[in-house]
């Protein structure tokens, strides 16, 4: 009997960690064309190597995506994948889309450059109504190529949610960790590993009370004191982990660069090169107007000391949608007011950016 219960025992332990198997689950494998072929890559062309099933970057951003009307239960609430891409410093998004109509995005940061990495994502955040996934897709933007193996949608053990817990714990978002003034606290599920740490400060401080024996106020004082030299050690060992991946990160991908190379990929927007582009056509001693929407502030800051000002005749327009050329008018208008009348193209600076000349001076 007491075998039997033992058994009976040990058979729901089972169960509750180790979940109820592959049934649960959605699998894509990439590198089988039938579940490569039933994806549609937009703004990228796909390639099969020795190396895996890529995409590969035609247009900002570039996607790709799942067949529709997919019937993903909402139960199965975290996604698998394995990647890899030749840069770091950027994100990714998976983009789910229910039955209901809505959707939304979940990000995650590229790891170490051309190197596999496995990410899990819990894609059943942003579903407020419960509904079913009709449909899942990746995007991508600012990197050329990216290496994808497999995609697994499931709903995880216990067992399988704290490896889940322990992978995010361990986890350095590497784009949001590039100063010297700013880290991430790591995260335990929801909560900030502060949260814990706090409560395993109370509970070493209790044991080492119960522990030193008879019950004093110097006993009690010193159990506080080390608990928090304990907790605060356990802190500062993970921060210092973050702190070496971040340098791990440094190292692959801007170590064996020029000064040029690093700030151009830190930076990550293309203002830094659309900036040095100017700087080599504009004549010595010239001046300039800018306009380049939310990075038009990077853009002044990187042409120093090149001199900014509104009645220049060089124009720099680099990513403004608000800025429309009229080649007819030779006039340059934003937000359909002309800010600069009888003009010609200079050139183009790199893919997104242009030179303009006003041969009329001070404002339009």
């Amino acid at each position: 009997m007491n075998r039997l219960i033992i058994t009976l025992i040990a058979l729901c332990l089972f169960s509750l960690f180790c979940g109820t198997g592959r049934a649960e689950e959605c699998v894509w494998r990439f590198d089988r064309d039938a579940d490569a072929f039933n994806w549609k890559a937009l703004h990228a062309t796909t390639e099969k190597t020795a190396d895996g099933f890529s995409l590969v970057r035609q247009d900002d951003p570039f996607w790709f995506v799942s067949p529709q009307n997919l019937y993903i239960s909402p139960q199965l609430s975290y996604a698998e994948f394995r990647l890899k891409a030749p840069e770091t410093y950027l994100r990714g998004y998976l983009v789910v889309k229910t039955h209901d109509g809505r959707s939304w995005e979940e990000e995650f940061t590229l790891g170490l450059p051309d190197t596999y990495h496995v990410y899990r994502i819990n894609i059943q955040k942003g579903n407020r109504t419960r509904s079913p996934i009709d449909a899942v897709a990746f995007t991508f933007g600012g990197v050329d190529r990216v290496s994808l193996d497999y995609l697994k949608i499931y709903k995880p053990s216990l067992y399988q949610l704290m490896g889940v817990y322990w992978g995010e714990f361990w986890n350095v978002p590497f784009a949001s960790s590039t100063t010297v003034n700013f880290i991430e606290t790591p995260l335990i599920g929801d909560y900030s590993f502060l949260a814990p740490l706090y409560v395993l400060l109370l509970v070493i401080a209790f044991f080492m009370v119960v522990l030193r024996r008879p019950l004093s106020r110097r006993s009690v004082v010193e159990s506080l004191l080390l608990s928090c030299v304990v907790a605060g050690a356990l802190f500062a060992v993970r921060m210092d982990y973050a702190w070496y991946m971040q340098w791990r990160a440094d190292r692959s991908s801007l170590g064996q660069r020029s000064f040029d190379e690093r700030i151009s990929r830190a930076d990550g927007t293309g203002a830094y090169d659309f900036s040095q582009g100017l700087k080599k056509v504009l004549p010595p001693g010239s001046t300039i107007r800018v306009y380049a929407g939310i990075l038009e502030g990077k853009v002044r800051y990187y042409l120093l000391p090149v001199k900014v000002s509104e009645t220049a005749p060089y124009i720099a327009v680099f990513r403004d949608p608000a800025i429309s050329y009229d080649p007819i008018k030779k006039s340059l208008s934003r937000d359909h007011e002309i800010v600069a009348r009888n003009i010609e193209v200079v050139t183009a600076v790199g893919k997104d950016g242009f030179l303009y000349k006003s041969l009329e001076a001070g404002h339009p």
